[in-house]
């Protein structure tokens, strides 16, 4: 490092004893600033000297005049009266010739025509011809571009004038004139309007409220509407499954109805066996009553015993038939259960098909062929019960010698006669009826929960089209509702509005105050007019003020010059020592030789700094909040914008200066100074976040205006790391272009030019 210093120190001591040497370092501290000052004070408040631009403005206009508005108005007129008051752009009222040749001879940028229909078509708003009224704009684009933006924003400025005036005239027209019927009103005649006027605000204000009322109403009736669809909906989602549930309870019923028929059908020959088993015991009964009365002869216990055998043989009968009524009774109840799922299927979805009305009237029959069986079998049993009972009684009796044995042998014969007969009409019950009816019920209830399927997938496809039209329904019955209730509100205000305005005149009619009256009826004209055509005004507030445009360039233009301040300095300083200051320092290696003779480089960078901003600040006096955090980043950004031109002097020669200014280029168009990078075209945009210009100007930014968070400390480390790949360049990369460099300088030395 002693060596380093050495030639920082030598060359310190060439530059300021040599006077020439010294002036022009003097110059070389200078230069850059004056380039910055000028710019910043060029573009100090460019928009303050519009008023020196000249815009030609030709009214044309002819006039308006309708049955509605009985007087001339010429907007044109008024337009170019009000614009002769504005001083902001150089507005030159003239005529349409003047105005085209100034605007082709370069005297005026700009040249607004206002046509003879203008105010016709501004204000003939109601008309069935009406019209959009224009203005013809003419700019001299080879002028200026910048004048351009100017008459661009005094053509929006006339636009803005135009409708204000438009909204203004229409405002005072319509107040003046009732202003002026107020006026025109005696006390007598202003107090009879004002009670005319009374009524009638009330009359409207009851009618408002009766609006009000009506919407409300309509708004709960809507309210009451979507309810039902929300409803709807939850039924359309619990019948859902149920109605899926109907197909398979039918389907169901055909088995229950089937299996029932298969059960009858295998006990089929059991049943006959045991109805035709019961005639012919009745058969043997009979006989052996018959013998017991014919053998026996007067020997009466033998006839009681041959009584009480047929007595047992009965009682088995009953008994066998007393099986029967609990089977049939058992497949009665099984038809009933049938019945009553065909019934859950047929309110389910509310209607009954065909297929289901067949298969309800065949359940209806087979329950009440079960019926008639089971009163068959029941009397068969109760007359096969009565029989063993007079047979045992019968014998009873003979024992007891309390009957005749003819006597006796005649009622049992009838009992006998009475069975047979129960038990003959059973059987023909069972087969005539009962299963025919099952046999044709299974077949209707298959047809049934066929039906139903079909149906059901109809159902399916129908709740979901019912499903999304009731959703969409309910979403639109709220959206109704919400408006309706605003709207309500709305009247309700507007009645209430009228009501104090009934108050108003209410009480200065009690007092008599005419000029009240007056004031009520006729109002201001100008101030209606002026809150009409301005009803909003924008309050400004300004986040990191700036005080004008020279400090808000500022950093551009200070960033600018240190840069070119650096440039100048590689092209006009040698970037090699010399073998003779070599020798003087004993001799140094590359390193050495190349941070010591960069130490004066830096030195004057730091000078030219220092002037650039000290001008900015106290000469200039720009806006600056934090004046050291200037200071700092005009010292940083020309520390890294002489290491990056030395290190590529050193490594490339003049092609290294070529280098710097083709950068110098980009970064005035890139860097985002005078526009926000976002407008830039693409490949501005991707080069942006690489370029030290922007690094430099956040810093500067953040010192005039004020800083954000740690936003300061980010951009400073973002500027110094461009230091990294300069050092590596000037020390590493440039070895091997050394020889090749030297050849070039040679070269270009030996044309005597370069």
């Amino acid at each position: 490092m002693r060596k380093v210093w050495k030639l920082f120190c030598l060359d310190v001591r060439h530059a300021t004893m040599n006077v020439i040497a010294g002036i022009v370092c003097i110059g070389l501290i200078i230069v850059p600033s004056l380039y910055a000052w000028f710019n910043i004070a060029g573009s100090w408040d460019p928009y303050a000297n519009t008023r020196n631009v000249k815009v030609a403005v030709a009214n044309t206009d002819e006039g308006y005049t309708s049955d509605l508005m009985p007087m001339d108005i010429n907007v044109g007129e008024k337009v170019t009266n009000a614009l002769r008051e504005n001083d902001q752009i150089g507005w030159v009222i003239t005529d349409k010739d003047d105005a085209m040749g100034g605007l082709e001879a370069g005297t005026y940028y700009a040249a607004i025509i206002i046509p003879p229909d203008f105010s016709r078509n501004l204000l003939g708003v109601l008309d069935d011809d009406a019209a959009k009224p224009t203005l013809e704009f003419y700019s001299n684009e080879k002028e200026n571009a910048i004048a351009n933006v100017v008459t661009d924003k005094a053509s929006g400025a006339l636009r803005e004038q135009i409708d204000t005036t438009f909204v203004e005239t229409v405002g005072r027209i319509g107040t003046s004139a009732l202003g002026s019927l107020s006026d025109y009103l005696d006390s007598d005649a202003i107090s009879s309007l004002a009670q005319r006027l009374r009524a009638s605000v009330g009359t409207t204000a009851d009618s408002l409220d009766r609006t009000a009322s009506d919407a409300r109403a309509y708004a709960s009736l809507v309210g009451s509407a979507s309810s039902l669809l929300s409803g709807a909906q939850g039924l359309l989602d619990t019948t859902a499954p149920e109605g899926a549930s109907i197909p398979q309870a039918l389907s169901q019923a055909a088995s229950g109805v089937r299996s029932a028929d298969d059960a009858l059908g295998s006990a089929d020959s059991a049943i006959e066996d045991a109805l035709s088993g019961s005639a012919d015991s009745l058969d043997a009964v009979s006989a052996k009553i018959d013998a017991a009365f014919a053998d026996a002869g007067d020997k009466t216990q033998t006839v009681a015993d041959g009584l009480d055998a047929a007595a047992g043989t009965a009682q088995e009968r009953k008994e066998a038939v007393d099986a029967l009524v609990e089977g049939f009774t058992a497949q009665r109840d099984q038809l009933q259960s049938i019945r009553d799922a065909l019934d859950q299927a047929a309110s389910s979805d509310g209607s009954v098909t065909e297929p289901e009305r067949a298969a309800l009237a065949a359940v209806d029959r087979a329950i009440a062929a079960a019926e008639r069986a089971l009163s068959s079998l029941s009397s068969a049993s109760q007359t096969l019960g009565d029989l063993g009972g007079s047979l045992t009684a019968t014998a009873s009796d003979l024992r007891q010698g309390a009957t005749d044995a003819a006597g006796a042998k005649e009622r049992l014969d009838g009992i006998v006669g009475q069975a047979k007969d129960a038990v003959k009409g059973a059987d023909t019950t069972y087969g005539d009826t009962l299963g025919r009816s099952l046999a044709s019920l299974a077949s209707a209830v298959d047809g049934a929960s066929a039906d139903a399927s079909a149906v059901q997938g109809s159902l399916d496809d129908s709740m979901e089209s019912l499903s999304a039209v009731s959703g969409q329904a309910a979403s639109d019955l709220s959206s109704i509702r919400s408006e309706l209730s605003g709207a309500a509100d709305d009247l309700a205000a507007s009645a209430s509005d009228l009501r104090d305005l009934q108050g108003r005149i209410d009480a200065a009619l009690a007092s008599g105050d005419m000029d009240q009256l007056r004031r009520i009826l006729g109002g201001d004209p100008a101030t209606l007019a002026a809150f009409l055509s301005a009803p909003v005004e924008l309050e400004r507030n300004a986040v990191y003020p700036v005080a004008n445009n020279g400090s808000a360039m500022a950093p551009f233009y200070t960033t600018l010059a240190l840069w070119v301040g650096s440039l100048i300095l590689v092209v006009i300083v040698k970037v090699q020592p010399s073998e003779r200051e070599l020798a003087e320092v004993g001799g140094a290696r590359l390193w050495q030789a190349y941070f010591g003779r960069m130490g004066v480089f830096v030195l004057l960078a730091l000078l030219q700094a220092a002037l650039v901003c000290a001008g900015d600040l106290f000469y200039l006096q720009i806006q600056c909040v934090h004046p050291g955090l200037m200071f700092l980043a005009c010292f940083a950004c020309a520390f890294v914008d002489v290491n990056i031109m030395y290190a590529l002097t050193v490594s490339f020669g003049d092609v290294g200066k070529a280098i710097a200014v083709f950068l110098l280029v980009i970064q005035v168009a890139g860097s985002g100074g005078t526009f926000p990078p976002q407008m830039l075209p693409g490949p501005f945009q991707a080069a942006y976040p690489f370029l030290p210009f922007v690094q430099a100007i956040q810093l500067m930014r953040g010192a005039v205006a004020g800083v954000y968070g740690m936003d300061y400390l980010w951009h400073m480390l973002a500027l110094l790391a461009f230091i990294v790949p300069s050092v590596v360049l000037g020390l590493f990369l440039r070895r091997p272009l050394i020889r090749l460099n030297e050849w070039m300088e040679h070269q270009l030395a030996s044309t005597k030019v370069m």
